[in-house]
């Protein structure tokens, strides 16, 4: 289930006003509860010219609607009232795309019915003033200062290729994979996309780039040189081959990526699983990312639907010490009055020791993206609660116009 949500302030939140947005939203091919309800009741109240939508919704302040959008039947949108001059619009839907495709097309609705634009009415919006809070007053409580990924790691998958790159045979030193094997560091995708990526890394720094002149038979390696230039001045000479005796021009070019040094820091220190924490947070749909790894507790935190995520990731098997700090962590967090979630992440399986400290923890870096995101839609869970009204009022209507009519008396002529 996924959701979002805008707060709009304004002081004319009348009946009439509510009604207009309705018919409007009716007219627009929305199926509306009140509507409906509103229809129904003319079967039992009295005859009444002024039985209008609009003075069935007088004395609904706690007023809400729940609406099917026409082209999405498995979303729902809910507006309420949640103060006296603020009214709350939710969407709820199976999917990301599906909830922000009804939550862009409601507010076109909501502008033409109010006459206004929404812009400078919406005082929240998907929890910002949340987010704003979680910068400015829990991250420094936490030690976590700035935003982004402290690698500089452009491409989002450069953590796990550069894990995969570690595992090669080292040449002179430094684990190296030509370009004609690169299939091999990520089996699951095409080569040429990891091409593109070890290029991007190139790009970064964390990988370097070597032009190759290959022995066409035995494959050895003849000249190196991150000047291509160079290359093609060395395969333009005379120069033969000391293995098969052909002219070098008739020889084979490759392109290596080697491990640099600022790769092997970033592996050496724990970045790339801090990194792969954050990838995949934002690729679930996480703004407010805070990475900071090497910290004694925790390599980073995150605001999501209100609620606090941090998180510690470790290469190796984590303690039960690594699982408690990050607790402590967490309570620290919640008393501020705020929701929080340890999240300890490990490459490796978890000691059943270190499961019984009661955080959320992740033994395998393939089990990372389905238990972040069994994480997260307990938090959208656990916002909806705070953001819908405990009661559905949906119209308001006097008993008395329920009573039956009285028959008018007639007298006789006598």
């Amino acid at each position: 289930m996924f959701l979002e949500y805008f707060d709009v302030k304004r002081t004319d939140w009348s009946p009439q006003t509510v009604a207009t947005m309705l018919s409007r939203l009716q007219q627009s091919g929305y199926q509306g509860l009140t509507i409906d309800v509103h229809g129904l009741l003319e079967r039992f109240v009295q005859p009444r010219a002024d039985r209008t939508l609009d003075a069935s919704l007088t004395g609904a302040e706690h007023f809400t609607e729940i609406l099917i959008p026409p082209a999405q039947p498995r979303t729902r949108i809910i507006l309420h009232r949640s103060a006296q001059d603020v009214a709350r619009v939710v969407v709820i839907g199976r999917s990301q795309h599906d909830v922000h495709t009804s939550m862009t097309a409601v507010k076109m609705h909501l502008e033409h019915a109010l006459g206004a634009k929404l812009k400078d009415a919406i005082t929240d919006e998907n929890g910002r003033a949340g987010i704003n809070r979680f910068r400015r007053d829990v991250l420094p409580v936490l030690g976590l200062l700035g935003e982004g990924r402290p690698s500089g790691l452009r491409h989002p998958d450069g953590a796990s290729l550069l894990k995969s790159l570690r595992q090669q045979p080292a040449i002179r030193g430094k684990p190296t994979v030509l370009t004609s094997r690169v299939g091999a560091l990520a089996p699951d995708r095409p080569a040429e996309q990891t091409r593109d990526a070890l290029e991007q890394l190139a790009a970064d720094g964390v990988v370097e780039r070597w032009n190759v002149v290959m022995c066409r038979e035995g494959g050895q390696w003849l000249a190196v040189s991150t000047n291509a230039d160079q290359v093609k001045a060395f395969m333009a000479s005379n120069v033969a081959c000391p293995h098969c005796g052909r002219r070098v021009s008739d020889e084979q070019t490759d392109t290596a990526y080697r491990l640099g040094e600022d790769g092997q820091s970033y592996l050496g220190d724990n970045r790339w699983m801090a990194d792969l924490v954050e990838t995949t947070l934002r690729k679930l749909g996480v703004e407010a990312v805070t990475v900071q790894p090497g910290g004694k507790t925790l390599d980073g935190a995150a605001c999501y639907h209100g609620a606090v995520l941090l998180f510690r990731a470790r290469e190796g098997v984590p303690s039960a010490a690594d699982a408690k700090a990050l607790r402590d962590d967490a309570r620290k967090v919640e008393s501020k009055d705020l929701r929080a979630h340890a999240i300890l992440v490990s490459d490796q399986p978890v000691p059943d020791e270190v499961k019984a400290t009661g955080i959320t923890v992740v033994g395998g870096v393939g089990a990372l993206e389905p238990a972040l995101a069994e994480v997260l839609n307990s938090a959208r869970l656990a916002n909806l609660q705070t953001l819908l009204p405990p009661v559905l009022h949906p119209v308001a209507v006097s008993l008395s116009d329920l009573l039956p009519a009285e028959q008018p008396q007639t007298v006789a002529a006598s």
